[in-house]
């Protein structure tokens, strides 16, 4: 349903404060119901490579990114039932080797009350003269608490139940991750046609993001040619070669909330790959069309491979009808994964297989086992909507060697295969007045 647009234009920093209030009204009604009075969220710890003395990248743990725009280690928020606002105890110690930690700008840290701690053990001795009982949400069990209190899966299913809905806040982060990768992809792109090899390629879009790469929501998948067919190429080719195509899948994080946009490119736009791109571009914007509150993301994926089988039998690539390509599942060999995940703090966010707060999974697609979604869609929930057609060699030679062989045009098989794949992918926010708005597709608009 595409409802008149309704669309918050307040930036994250306005909206910050909501968020707060809104996610301490939630996780008070969480703890209420597990029978927890107090909730510590730690931000995770440093790792140290194996027999060295230097740090893997840093990341907070999801958990703590929903509350919190920071990426520091050894950070602790603190909820409970009685304080106005959240406790964030940051760890304040000299350090000569490195930089100290950002702080958190004003217009965010007036909504929290930030306690900077010495020690570990002088926190411990400061929490632990709050009455009543206490649950832990971190990689280690820092507080030493009993094991039915730290990671408690009541609380965990419950948290990841409620993230489905995503505050205006959320929202307003996606908008700007996506309004600063969306030139990224521009700039890649020109990398691309200018002869670039797949690291140039990324290189070119980091340079335009102003990121590091250590600051990806995930590692960019750059697929120059066959390696499109890869789906998450990451070993990226630093040679130039004779360009065909590329599927470039990358996003950019705000606050610790993420975009996550494909877009695939021909070299040739007079060639009949390109016409292969055009036909992907305008079914995903017709499955895009069909989301909506209540929507069964199963049925949608169901929808997707009749769509791509449409356009295998279009191509001349198939030799069997629609019907019987997506019945006999030979559809899977060109299209493997699922249509839409669900986004947030999380690329691949949680909640979106719960049936309830209470950890209930919805049923298993007997078909369909492996989709990342299956819980009906809610109100202010972001989802992707990425469909794909590739040209997998592994796939393609277990086809051969299958009952189902003659299925295909096994000719144009051959002429297809050095493009590898097709994939374009979406980040909608589907709005509680039933309008679906398509954040990428308005970034890339704004940049016309």
């Amino acid at each position: 349903m595409l409802a008149p647009l309704v669309q918050n234009s307040q930036t994250p920093e306005q909206l910050y404060g909501d968020h707060i209030q809104q996610k301490l009204s939630r996780f008070r009604t969480i703890l209420q119901a597990t029978n927890f009075d107090r909730l510590i969220i730690g931000s995770g710890s440093e790792k140290i490579q194996f027999q060295d003395d230097m740090a893997y990248p840093f990341k907070t743990n999801p958990y703590f990114r929903e509350w919190v725009p920071l990426n520091y280690a050894n950070y602790f928020l603190f909820i409970d039932a009685e304080n106005e606002k959240p406790k964030l105890y940051i760890q304040c110690k000299q350090d000569i080797w490195h930089s100290a930690p950002q702080k958190l700008a004003e217009t965010y840290a007036q909504h929290l009350e930030i306690i900077e701690y010495s020690s570990l053990e002088a926190l411990i001795k400061q929490l632990s003269k709050s009455a009543g009982s206490l649950g832990l949400i971190n990689e280690t069990n820092d507080f030493d608490l009993d094991a039915k209190a730290c990671n408690p899966p009541q609380i965990l299913n419950a948290i990841d139940f409620q993230r489905r809905s995503k505050t205006a806040y959320e929202h307003a982060c996606l908008r700007e991750a996506t309004r600063l990768a969306a030139p990224a992809h521009l700039a890649a792109k020109d990398a691309f046609m200018a002869g670039a090899s797949e690291l140039e390629v990324a290189s070119a879009y980091l340079k335009a993001c102003y990121c590091a790469e250590s600051e990806m929501p995930y590692a960019i998948i750059a697929g120059i040619n066959e390696n499109a067919a890869v789906l998450h190429h990451h070993q990226l080719n630093n040679q130039p070669v004779e360009p065909q195509s590329l599927l470039l899948d990358a996003g950019v994080q705000f606050n610790h909330y993420a975009s996550d946009i494909t877009r695939t490119h021909a070299y040739d736009s007079g060639s009949d790959f390109s016409s292969m791109i055009n036909t992907l571009d305008r079914l995903q914007q017709d499955l895009v069309s069909e989301a909506g509150i209540g929507k069964n993301p199963a049925a949608l994926h169901v929808q997707s491979q009749y769509a791509i089988a449409s356009t295998l039998k279009q191509f001349n690539i198939l030799k069997i009808s629609v019907e019987e390509a997506v019945e006999n599942k030979i559809i899977n060999t060109f299209y493997p994964h699922g249509l839409s995940h669900h986004l947030g703090c999380n690329v691949h966010d949680k909640g979106s297989r719960l049936a309830n707060a209470q950890g209930d999974q919805m049923p298993v697609s007997e078909k369909y086992p492996h989709l990342r979604a299956s819980a009906p869609m809610v109100e202010n929930q972001i989802h992707t909507v990425e469909p794909g057609l590739y040209f997998i060699p592994a796939l393609l030679d277990k086809l051969e060697a299958s009952k189902n062989k003659s299925s295909v045009n096994w000719d144009q098989i051959v002429h297809w295969k050095k493009y590898g794949g097709i994939r374009i992918e979406d980040n909608i926010i589907l709005h509680a007045n039933g309008h679906i708005e398509n954040v990428t597709r308005d970034a890339f608009n704004s940049l016309n």
